[in-house]
């Protein structure tokens, strides 16, 4: 199977792999080798920190051999049909997780492959991430269902991840955004068969109010550099601060998919006690052996 969006699992498929991934933390060391003989690709055509170096090393520990693949080391980059670097790869290696910044690329490549195809980000879609969300949120919550989420700020890649595996979870989702940021009707639509309760609004007050989970991200995301000043104006009011989570649960937990830019949130949030933000990313390595383990089982 291939792994390019969230919804590609089944609800109880996904709470299984969380249940898995929180397993894998609890018993780093004791993993099974699913992997064992297993040569896996890891692609990444723009920078990364977590994910290249969790999936690496959740290779590793599942007892394969990762290889490390940079887009000036392959001919894609150099006008090489998707379709046949596909296809030739799949000859070479049991699977490959791949950073493409074009999701209908990253579906043709899948398409034409004859291995498994994990995606490690998209423009649109960032699954892995979403995966070590919720298993942060189970371990922090003890549960999914009738949590409410607020994310606050840009609504980019890891929103829309957040957006389908929160319905699918049975999660609440409020989004504070302005207007013109605000999600694609095509994630919403997408989001519909799981009966999703999801909150669009502009003012980030109302969505953190009595919320369990406030989540950010950076506003400028790869790509969008030329729009960096409009957006800094754009976001003006969105930064999660301390003043902001008062008004959420007492209990409630911060979020940051990082790298942290500093505009979205304020460091005193970042370091402070509902900070779950270095759990969340170490628990990129327990989600990735856990949707590695479900492919290659």
């Amino acid at each position: 199977m291939d792994f390019l969006k969230i919804t590609d699992l089944e609800p109880d498929t996904l709470q299984n792999l969380i249940d898995r991934s929180i397993h894998y933390r609890k018993n780093r060391g004791k993993t099974q080798k699913t992997l064992e003989d297993h040569d896996i690709g890891l692609f990444f055509e723009e920078y990364s920190t977590r994910t290249r170096v969790s999936l690496s090393v959740a290779v590793s520990e599942l007892g394969g051999t990762p290889h490390m693949l940079n887009k000036h080391e392959l001919q894609i980059t150099r006008g090489e049909e998707i379709g046949d670097t596909a296809q030739v790869l799949s000859r070479y290696l049991d699977g490959l997780t791949a950073r493409m910044l074009d999701q209908k690329a990253l579906e043709e490549f899948a398409e034409k492959s004859e291995m498994p195809i994990i995606n490690a980000m998209t423009k649109k879609h960032h699954p892995c991430q979403t995966l070590a969300d919720l298993q942060t949120i189970k371990e922090k919550k003890g549960k999914l269902e009738d949590l409410k989420y607020a994310w606050i700020g840009d609504t980019n890649n890891v929103c829309n991840s957040a957006i389908l595996g929160n319905a699918m979870a049975g999660i609440e989702t409020w989004i504070a955004s302005p207007r013109k940021y605000q999600p694609d009707e095509e994630i919403l639509s997408q989001a519909e068969p799981y009966n999703p309760e999801i909150h669009i609004t502009e003012d980030p007050l109302k969505a953190v109010e009595n919320a369990d989970i406030i989540y950010t991200d950076v506003w400028i995301s790869t790509g969008m550099e030329d729009e960096a000043e409009q957006r800094k104006k754009d976001f003006r009011g969105y930064k999660v601060t301390e003043d902001l989570i008062k008004h959420a649960k007492k209990d409630t937990i911060v979020m940051h998919c990082m790298p942290i830019d500093g505009k979205e949130i304020e460091r005193e949030v970042v370091e402070g006690p509902h900070s779950v933000i270095i759990d969340q990313a170490e628990n990129r390595l327990h989600s990735s052996k856990a949707i590695l383990n479900h492919i290659y089982r």
